[in-house]
This record gives structure tokens, sequence and C-alpha cells, in this order.
């Protein structure tokens, strides 16, 4: 097949509607509408102040910087962004992780953050941001049905550099569930988009962004074993008893103890891709 007849676009669609059909959640956004998910949420990634670090220093926004977070979560990058930054404006659809991030900045004292409680599909540029950012970036964020459409809008705001953050390979929680999904649900578990397609889609609109990949701990953590149960439990769908039995099974071999916590040992390779709008 010619490269160029690929509609790397479509292939994305195709991925992202199946992994969503497949889970039966609804999109990306909806898991994160409990506020005690996004709390906790939070309270582990800020356990990685060394990442937090190292996103500053990719970005150097200086005093006068205006920057876009597409997909902010609870602001683990926002605020402190903020801290620094002229301006910041967090796009954030879910209501948990909207409220926790603006519960944040006020405990850090930052007033330069707006907050937009919207999908990025569906917010108007016109209306909901400012004319444009010096730095336009997305962390592990980009669970978007069509991605072409959402970097274009990202492009049209942006006046200096565009961050995408994106999975290369199998991250460790999707590897659990192809491990999971044919004992759990009788069939093959669909894996979503990851970066190469992404890349592949931007080299065909003419761009031709730096690519830096990492691997990473990726570990998960919970209090205890009955809340790592209880956990997946829901994220993977489970209602009978043979599935509980299924995923008992799993924990007993995986889950390991570390200091009073019990924690679901894993590593994934992250992809950053990024550019600079020629405008």
């Amino acid at each position: 097949m010619n490269y160029n007849s690929i509609d790397w676009n479509e292939v994305w669609k195709q991925q992202y509607e199946k992994s969503i059909e497949l889970k039966g959640k609804g999109d990306c956004a909806t898991v994160w509408d409990s506020k005690k998910k996004a709390q906790e949420f939070l309270e582990r990634s800020n356990k990685n102040p060394g990442r937090i670090q190292e996103i500053i220093e990719l970005f150097k926004p200086g005093k006068h910087s205006t920057i876009l977070d597409v997909g902010a979560g609870p602001g683990t990058l926002a605020v402190p962004l903020a801290g620094l930054a002229a301006h910041v404006t967090a796009v954030e659809p879910a209501n948990g992780m909207a409220e926790v991030m603006g519960e944040y900045a006020a405990q850090e004292g930052i007033s330069n953050l707006d907050i937009v409680p919207k999908k990025w599909e569906d917010l108007d540029p016109k209306t909901d941001l400012k004319d444009s950012y010096d730095i336009v970036f997305a962390s592990h964020s980009l669970g978007m049905p069509d991605i072409k459409e959402s970097i274009e809008k990202m492009i049209a705001v942006a006046s200096g550099k565009i961050y995408l953050f994106w999975f290369g390979g199998t991250p460790a929680w999707e590897q659990r569930m192809i491990d999971l999904w044919p004992d759990l649900h009788g069939k093959e578990y669909s894996c979503g988009p990851k970066a190469d397609v992404i890349f592949n889609l931007l080299y065909s609109m003419g761009i031709y962004p730096n690519v830096e990949s990492r691997n990473f701990p990726n570990h998960f953590e919970y209090p205890d074993y009955n809340a790592a149960f209880q956990g997946l439990k829901e994220q993977y769908g489970i209602s009978t008893p043979k599935q509980e039995s299924v995923l008992k099974d799993y924990l007993d071999n995986t889950l390991v103890n570390e200091n009073g916590h019990m924690v679901l040992p894993g590593k994934s390779t992250g992809i950053r891709l990024w550019w600079e709008v020629d405008k």
C-alpha cells in the first residue's frame, strides 16, 4: 500500500472507537467525573515532582508566556506552570478533575489560571480561548475521536510550540487488559491508537515533528488488597463470580507489597512530539 494513500486520521478513529466500544464506559473524560478519583490522581502525580520539573525545563516558560493545557486533569502541570507564566488556560471536561484543579490552584495562590470545562472537540476557540498561546500542549490526554481536527484546532491557536505526549507500544495498564480481557469477557482486548499514528498523520499534514521516547516505571499503588480488587473490578466491568475469581487469581500473582501498600508493577514507553508553528 502506498504510504500517501493511507488516511491516518481514519486509522486513529477506527482504533479509538473500537477500544471505547469494547470497554463500554463512554469516552475518556467520563472516567474522571468522580472528585475522589481526581484527588487520588493528583496525589499520585505529585509524588513524582521530577516529571513536573522535567516538563517545566522542556517548556522553559517565561514570565510573559501564555500556555494552553489541553486535557489538564487535576492541574498537575497547569498549576505549577501558572506560577511561572503570565497566563495558563486549562481545558478539562471531567467535572471531578476540573473541581480538584480549581481547589489546587486556590491552595497554591494561583489566580492566572482559567479553567474551561469542555471537551476539546466541543470547544469554540473564538469564545473559549485567548487569541493565541506561546505553548500549546496535551499530556497523555489525546483520547479524542478525530485527532486531525483536534490537532488543527491546536495549530489555529498556537503562536509558538506545540507538544503532544502519548504512548508508544503497549503501556502497563493496557497490557493488563490484554492479559485479562479474554478470560473476563471472552474476546481479545482492542488497544487504542498510539503515537505512531499521530506521527504518520502529522507527516501527511506536512508537519515533521521532533520525536523523543523514554521508558518509565508505570506502577499503580493501592492502600490495600481490597482497594486494588474493587478498583479493577469497576475498571474491567466485572459483574459475575467467575470474573471475580479470574481477577483474584491475577492479583494474587501480580500484586506486590511495598511498605504496606499494594503495588501493580509495570513499565510504559512515552513519546513526545513537538514542533514550532509556522505562521
